[in-house]
């Protein structure tokens, strides 16, 4: 009788992923909607708030985001070539 072939870190690595993953977008999504209805009234003090949130976003560079893209496509690639080493090259 041979045992099957069951990593349980690789088993629990995964849980762990799925599970942080589905925390992480309930909780964006829950922090958006409570800023939607936050600055969704009609009080003066909201509508300050709403338009100076309105200024700061247009006033954010799209050349700043595109570096910052860039920076996160050459670190994904880095550890995209770690792991493929990590897998192919045995010591």
């Amino acid at each position: 009788m041979q045992l099957p072939d069951f990593d349980l870190f690789f088993f629990w690595r995964r849980v762990l992923v799925t599970a942080c993953t589905i925390y992480a977008i309930v909780r964006l999504a829950q922090s958006g909607w409570t800023w939607y209805v936050r600055l969704r009234g009609g009080d003066r003090h909201v509508v300050i708030a709403r338009q100076y949130l309105l200024i700061q976003l247009l006033r954010l560079s799209p050349r700043r985001f595109f570096w910052e893209i860039v920076d996160l496509i050459i670190l994904g690639i880095v550890v995209l070539a770690l792991i493929y080493l990590h897998q192919h090259v045995r010591v």
